[in-house]
């Protein structure tokens, strides 16, 4: 049951991999019914077969990832795919700012105007820090990419590690010029309600099939 779906996420894990952003104990899942799938958090996120995805009714007791993951979709229901993983500098960034700004447009679009950092990897701090956000960053070097799909959740992951590289690396240099606050949030609105909603609908319509 759910094998395109299943599908889809095995292959948006294997991308997250290839880019070098998926360590052991990463996942992704997706929203279906009255629950969700998730990929194992014990099998490298290239080496994931359909047997390695769960489907998790919200009403089952869960831990770790699994906990978190179904926090978040019990409590944004405009999210129906998420990313947990570990990237080099969202891990950098995690420990050190409470807020990563936007830097980058597609930062800006995507994600959101800027990233917060959870006070820690509790599902009610981990909520807080996603509210009006498609991201956060937990202390400890998780972060959390959230989206309609999976690959919208795996372009936000992608998005949100090159924000963070962008922002540390000019930092470094002299100091980033941030987008400001109305031109943010004006960006992410476009993107939001012009650009990808039809988008994401077709993709969404083409898992259905």
């Amino acid at each position: 049951m759910h094998e395109k779906r299943k599908q889809e996420l095995i292959d948006h894990a294997a991308l997250l991999a290839a880019e070098g952003l998926a360590k052991p104990g990463d996942v992704i899942g997706m929203r279906v019914g009255d629950g969700f799938l998730i990929t194992s958090d014990r099998k490298p996120c290239d080496a994931l077969t359909q047997d390695d995805v769960a489907e998790i009714r919200f009403g089952e007791k869960t831990e770790g990832v699994a906990a978190t993951m179904k926090a978040i979709f019990k409590n944004r229901k405009d999210i129906d795919a998420v990313v947990i993983n570990h990237a080099k500098y969202c891990g950098a960034a995690a420990d050190t700012l409470k807020v990563l700004p936007a830097v980058l447009d597609d930062f800006a679009q995507i994600v959101g105007p800027r990233i917060r950092t959870a006070k820690s990897d509790a599902e009610q701090d981990v909520l807080a820090a996603l509210k009006g956000r498609n991201a956060c960053l937990i202390p400890g070097g998780t972060s959390i990419a959230t989206g309609r799909t999976p690959d919208e959740a795996y372009t936000g992951a992608l998005v949100l590690e090159k924000g963070a590289k962008a922002y540390i690396e000019s930092t470094v240099l002299g100091g980033a010029i941030k987008i400001g606050g109305f031109d943010a949030a004006l960006m992410r609105f476009v993107y939001k309600k012009k650009y990808s909603k039809k988008d994401q609908a077709a993709k969404k319509e083409e898992l259905d099939v």
